[in-house]
């Protein structure tokens, strides 16, 4: 079996998918569509001795008609078939093979036959060059060379000035966050569904994401690794942010990822010492993964990178309910509330009324003098003893106007407080965005936003939302995210720093 080199796996010259269809309905039909819908630009062949033609390309009986040697079969035909195909595919020395296909012993207990399948895969694999990707799995996607090769309803990936990777054993989840992900402002070089790992394992491409340079942040999940030394030998050497999901924690949960993938998922305590030894990021949801990812992202588009020096917070909200919370939540998750330096607590008494509490958080006590909110995230951004800023500004109440009896009501009632229209409200939120955006670029200290109306897992997301992420300012969907956020981004760099200090030493 020849040595990995996965960059041709991400970007082939050409691609074969084995069982295409003309029915929408077929996984063969979906990878096909989903190839030419994304752009993919090299040659596709639909391998189906029923047609001629599908979707517009020439299709043919078997690989040997194919000229030229291939670099990528997609198959998708019935597991019973998997192991004669795959046989073809190491004659005609096909290099990469991407088997979606399920059932090949996943439900160890009760599937004899899917046992016997794998067993003659893997007899198969001694005998030839060819790395394959899963079985059981949904795909991989490459926005380098606009690669879609995915079951499912295919989406072009965003890609931007900083790009995730993704690994996962999960399919489903994985393309759930490559398209939350895309809609919520994050990029992405690369996704692969590793499935059941036959052949390649999660290892291997957290490895290549390593050294790959068109890829600066991992993103993953995982059931449970079956090369666990070297998962932390790999780990060790790689000097990107790792943000990483474990499914498996609970007996139900290890019991589940038996019947899913065939994982082994090992001792959570285990991983989790790992997870802080090595500077692996854990989250536990992918709205979490998202909006980390997305922070990551924000943090390193800048020269040098804008993380957050010390565990120091200034907090601040509209109200003393959101602030006694806030509070609460920003101690709950490891962050410690700053107190104002002396000429923070000056300048804010010459903005506020008398009665504010002269202490942080800070409280605008319901003021409705609107550009006081980005003065204040100024003036907490400049305190010296903060380093990092949680804000909750008044902001998106044009939003408010697309719930229908909010409309009427304001339609009925010109003269109450909704009877502003909604131009007005939506151009107020707008230029609220623009001045909190250019006070947040200029800083040298992360500012996050807890905004109740965005969520990562939404399908569709606000324009003050996309204006906030466009212009490089972190929100997340409530205080509590937003200060696990910044406790993890800190940690990060702290784990940074100390292997810096390593080096220097031993140099």
């Amino acid at each position: 079996m020849r040595q990995i080199n996965l960059h041709q796996l991400f970007n082939p010259n050409n691609i074969c998918v084995i069982g295409a269809s003309n029915k929408q309905n077929k996984v063969g039909a979906q990878v096909v569509t989903n190839l030419i819908a994304c752009n993919y630009q090299r040659d596709i062949y639909p391998i189906n001795p029923n047609h001629e033609k599908l979707f517009g390309l020439k299709a043919y009986s078997n690989l040997k008609e194919i000229p030229g040697e291939l670099d990528l079969a997609i198959i998708t035909i019935p597991n019973f078939k998997v192991p004669a195909v795959l046989e073809e595919c190491i004659e005609q020395n096909v290099k990469f093979a991407v088997i979606i296909t399920a059932g090949f012993g996943e439900m160890a207990g009760y599937d004899t036959i899917g046992l016997k399948l794998k067993e003659e895969i893997l007899r198969l694999l001694k005998k030839g060059d060819i790395r394959v990707v899963g079985p059981n799995c949904m795909g991989i996607a490459c926005t380098e060379s606009n690669l879609v090769g995915e079951m499912g309803f295919g989406f072009p990936p965003a890609r931007r000035k900083i790009n995730a990777s993704i690994v996962s054993q999960s399919g489903t989840w994985g393309i759930t966050t490559l398209r939350s992900g895309t809609i919520h402002g994050l990029g992405f070089s690369k996704f692969v569904s590793s499935g059941n790992e036959i052949d390649l394992k999660f290892e291997d491409y957290l490895k290549y994401f390593g050294i790959d340079p068109d890829t600066q942040i991992i993103l993953g999940f995982i059931e449970g690794l079956r090369k666990g030394r070297e998962f932390i030998e790999v780990v060790k050497k790689i000097e990107k942010p790792i943000i990483l999901i474990k499914g498996g924690k609970t007996k139900s949960g290890r019991e589940t990822a038996k019947s899913h993938t065939g994982s082994l998922t090992g001792s959570q305590e285990l991983y989790e010492a790992v997870f802080t030894q090595h500077g692996v990021i854990e989250v536990s949801t992918m709205t979490e993964l998202v909006d980390m990812g997305r922070a990551f992202t924000q943090c390193l588009s800048y020269d040098p990178p804008k993380f957050p020096r010390g565990r120091r917070v200034g907090l601040m909200g509209g109200g003393g309910g959101f602030c006694v919370l806030m509070a609460d939540q920003a101690e709950s998750e490891g962050l410690v509330l700053a107190p104002l330096d002396p000429s923070t607590i000056e300048k804010l008494s010459q903005l506020l009324p008398p009665y504010w509490p002269h202490r942080n958080p800070v409280d605008l006590v319901a003021s409705w003098e609107v550009g006081s909110y980005s003065k204040v995230i100024k003036i907490l951004l400049d305190d010296p003893n903060i380093d990092a800023v949680i804000a909750r500004p008044a902001i998106g109440f044009s939003l408010i106007y697309d719930n229908k009896d909010f409309e009427e009501f304001a339609k009925n009632n010109p003269n109450t407080a909704l009877g502003v229209s909604k131009d007005i409200m939506k151009s107020f939120d707008f230029s609220m965005v623009q001045t909190i955006a250019r006070i947040a670029q200029k800083s040298s200290k992360p500012l996050i936003l807890p905004l109740g109306f965005y969520t990562a897992e939404a399908p569709i997301q606000y324009g003050i939302v996309r204006k906030f992420i466009n212009q490089g300012v972190l929100v997340a969907p409530s205080g509590q995210a937003a200060a696990r956020i910044l406790f993890k981004l800190h940690e990060y760099y702290e784990y940074k720093q100390k292997l810096a200090e390593k080096k220097s030493t031993r140099s």
